[in-house]
């Protein structure tokens, strides 16, 4: 199971994970990006090459 990490002092919350992720495990909290879903996380990576910040990493999660 791999699972997306937001670092909230990078993220600069311009919403490109959001849109750009195949399985919506993002949404906008207090002006951020929080991976509410991060289960459903595939590890495509995709997240974290639009991110302009370098805010994001993919980290393998328990149960994985």
């Amino acid at each position: 199971m791999f699972i997306a990490i937001v670092d909230w002092d990078k993220c600069t919350g311009c919403g490109d994970c959001i849109r750009a992720c195949p399985v919506n495990c993002f949404e906008m909290s207090d002006g951020k990006s929080l991976p509410y879903r991060s289960s459903y996380c595939i590890d495509c990576g995709t997240c974290k090459e639009v991110c302009p910040a370098d805010a994001i990493i993919i980290s393998i999660g328990w149960g994985g």
